[in-house]
């Protein structure tokens, strides 16, 4: 039992890495000259909203982000931050 939750801890945890061009990838106002390929929602603390925008882009596909909006929760004791972006591709 043990081991399996080290296994789905550890596979939890995995792809949480970006790569070498994920860093470059940035937030955007406007996206007029963009491709969109997506929404996305995540969960995040406050300090983490622009790395895992960037996660998310590079997942995505994109190189872009607009941020729609940032909503606040207390769950567990813990202030989780709701985030909504839109993924573009500006750089072909």
């Amino acid at each position: 039992m043990v081991l399996l939750l080290v296994v789905l801890l550890i596979g939890g945890c995995a792809n949480r890495q970006l790569s070498q061009e994920g860093y470059k990838i940035a937030s955007i106002s406007d996206p007029s000259k963009c491709e969109f390929i997506k929404n996305v929602y995540y969960e995040a603390r406050a300090a983490t909203i622009g790395y895992y925008a960037q996660l998310n882009t590079e997942k995505a596909g994109g190189d872009s982000y607009k941020i729609l909006n940032v909503s606040s929760e207390r769950a567990a004791g813990f202030n989780i931050q709701m985030v909504n972006i839109e993924v573009y591709k500006c750089n072909k």
